[in-house]
């Protein structure tokens, strides 16, 4: 008999020690029980930035049909812009213009007909300015023939960083004036029908997806 009031008192004890814990549990996840089911609208597929000149491209793939906006956010959430989607599939763009030249952290954040938010999606993104444009350089023309006749062959040095091609501006023997566009990878120029005021200048791409090209200044061809 006496044991058996020693296991009634060691069951209280017990009882007494787990009943304080669940309570501590339950007001653990009290808040998240009384906020209910979290419901998220659907992210946007992919984002592709396309880098340009105090601007940006921002290409947006969705393949749900359940977004209604598309909220960009991009500072640290400080400036936002919103991008009508209307529940339609396919690629939304949205052009940022003004924008200071420096590396971007966008987060696209989307919103259905019933106001519910997604998880944001992130990407980076690249604005190039006048700093950019600064180390820019014309290729250098290692060597040209003198012109005769109208004809006159440029030899080009290696090629330049991030270069595109050249432009060519010259007046041709009909008193025209015609721009022949030298690719990188040309290493020798040969024109036929030269007559005078001969320049030219570089293209540059800071990115391959870039929308904007950057041009140097033009610079003269003695003849």
């Amino acid at each position: 008999m006496k044991f058996k009031y020693i296991n009634i008192l060691i069951i209280l004890v017990m009882v007494m020690l787990i009943v304080p814990s669940c309570s501590k549990m339950n007001d653990l996840h009290q808040p998240y029980l009384d906020e209910g089911e979290i419901i998220y609208a659907a992210k946007v597929d992919s984002v592709a930035p396309g880098a340009g000149n105090a601007r940006i491209q921002l290409q947006m793939f969705i393949i749900s049909q359940r977004i209604e906006t598309v909220r960009i956010f991009w500072n640290d959430y400080k400036d936002s812009t919103d991008v009508a989607v209307a529940n339609q599939t396919g690629v939304k763009t949205k052009i940022l213009t003004g924008m200071p030249e420096k590396s971007y952290i966008f987060q696209f954040v989307s919103l259905d007909k019933f106001g519910h938010r997604s998880l944001p999606f992130e990407t980076v993104g690249k604005v190039y300015g006048p700093n950019f444009q600064s180390t820019l350089t014309n290729r250098v023309i290692k060597s040209q023939t003198t012109l005769v006749n109208g004809k006159i062959t440029i030899v080009w040095s290696g090629t330049v960083d991030k270069g595109v091609r050249c432009d060519l501006t010259y007046t041709n023997t009909a008193n025209q004036q015609v721009t022949r566009k030298v690719p990188m990878t040309e290493n020798t120029t040969i024109l036929t029908d030269v007559s005078k005021e001969m320049k030219y200048n570089t293209l540059f791409l800071p990115e391959p997806a870039a929308i904007d090209t950057f041009y140097t200044a033009f610079k003269p061809v003695i003849l």
